[in-house]
């Protein structure tokens, strides 16, 4: 793939570097000549994303011409209506892949009189896909693609169930090793709001970013409820985080793409688990910092939303004298046999065109629990 986590970023001197360092095709990188513009065209192209997204996604470059899988020369792409055309081909491979791969971004670098077009394809969750017309299902080799044999197909169905495993086992080792890790001050012992994102591309190991990239991403990503705050370079990235004495809050940037944010909903001065002001943190601009670190990262695919709260059971989740409590003759109280609450995870086709209420029902859990 192209060094750039956002391919809106790619520029022409990304491509030529391509060419000068001969970088052949792989996996991740594809070559071709013809923007297509009619339906052959199109399916052609319709089962090179499918095979991008049935193995580990990739990159595929439009407006070259190629020798023994390396950039020859640069054929730029006449396009009247650019926006137009993009959308045009976007859509066709809406219609023409089934199920719909989520999370594929098109770009046109600017070169010369015309245009190279990058059609950027995420590893899909929702693996295997095939195109509509022939139903045949695709898979990326080093040197281009080939149909799915049996085994493959049968790996690609277990794919979804792996991932979901891979998350819930990511989730439950860092809760667990919580109050072991180093931190630039200590985290408070009491009930913990703590939200995993995770996107697929993370979790089936395709991504890796560099600490500088990720410093740079870490540094617009205000912690919830934070108006200081600094950056850490860790071992698992980069750490943003607020706190002097003890950590107000925190969001780790991992270099696999994967965010973490926690803060307290527990003060030092009562029992009550605050929750309703974690959502509130996430609501009033933390999902705007999380959404906009992943937009950044090129992440922008079907993603892994958990929520979590830590130390939390046997804590009341408002004061005796509430309305509500009054009205239902009790104190809404998380049982004490949930010392750790981990709710349900949420798939979302895309995090980063999400919106703050994509909360709501994640947090409903907690009362209902």
């Amino acid at each position: 793939m192209l060094y750039k986590a956002d391919i809106r970023e790619v520029t022409i001197k990304d491509l030529e570097a391509l060419k000068d360092n001969q970088i052949p095709e792989s996996h991740t990188l594809d070559y071709k000549r013809e923007f297509p513009t009619d339906r052959d065209g199109r399916l052609s192209l319709a089962a090179d994303v499918v095979a991008f997204a049935n193995t580990r996604g990739g990159d595929l470059i439009i407006g070259v011409d190629e020798s023994e899988g390396c950039i020859r020369n640069f054929v730029p792409i006449s396009l009247n209506d650019r926006d137009a055309a993009l959308l045009g081909l976007q859509s066709a491979l809406t219609d023409l892949v089934e199920p719909k791969i989520p999370g594929i971004h098109l770009a046109a670098i600017s070169m010369g009189s015309g245009f190279i077009v990058v059609v950027r394809t995420p590893a899909s969750f929702q693996a295997p896909h095939r195109v509509r017309k022939s139903s045949i299902f695709y898979a990326r080799t080093s040197t281009g693609i080939d149909p799915m044999d049996i085994t493959t197909l049968r790996s690609a169905f277990l794919q979804n169930s792996t991932a979901i495993e891979k998350a819930k086992a990511f989730r439950a080792k860092r809760i667990e090793e919580m109050h072991l890790r180093p931190l630039p001050v200590p985290l408070p012992k009491r009930a913990l709001g703590v939200l995993h994102v995770l996107p697929m591309a993370s979790i089936f190991g395709t991504t890796s970013f560099e600490i500088e990239a990720l410093h740079s991403i870490a540094q617009s990503v205000r912690p919830p409820l934070a108006h200081g705050y600094g950056q850490r370079v860790n071992l698992d990235g980069v750490m943003s985080y607020c706190g002097v004495d003890e950590l107000v809050s925190y969001t780790q940037v991992f270099r696999d793409g994967s965010l973490e944010s926690i803060m307290p909903v527990q003060s030092d001065r009562d029992d009550i688990a605050w929750v309703g002001e974690f959502e509130n943190a996430l609501r009033q601009g933390h999902h705007v910092h999380l959404t906009t670190a992943l937009q950044n990262l090129g992440l922008d695919g079907p993603t892994f939303l958990m929520l979590s709260f830590v130390n939390i059971g046997g804590k009341p989740l408002e004061p005796p004298n509430s309305t509500i409590a009054a009205i239902t003759g009790g104190t809404a109280t998380v049982p004490g046999y949930y010392k750790d609450l981990l709710l349900p995870e949420m798939l979302i086709e895309s995090f980063v065109s999400s919106s703050p209420e994509i909360y709501g029902p994640l947090f409903d859990l907690v009362w209902n629990a």
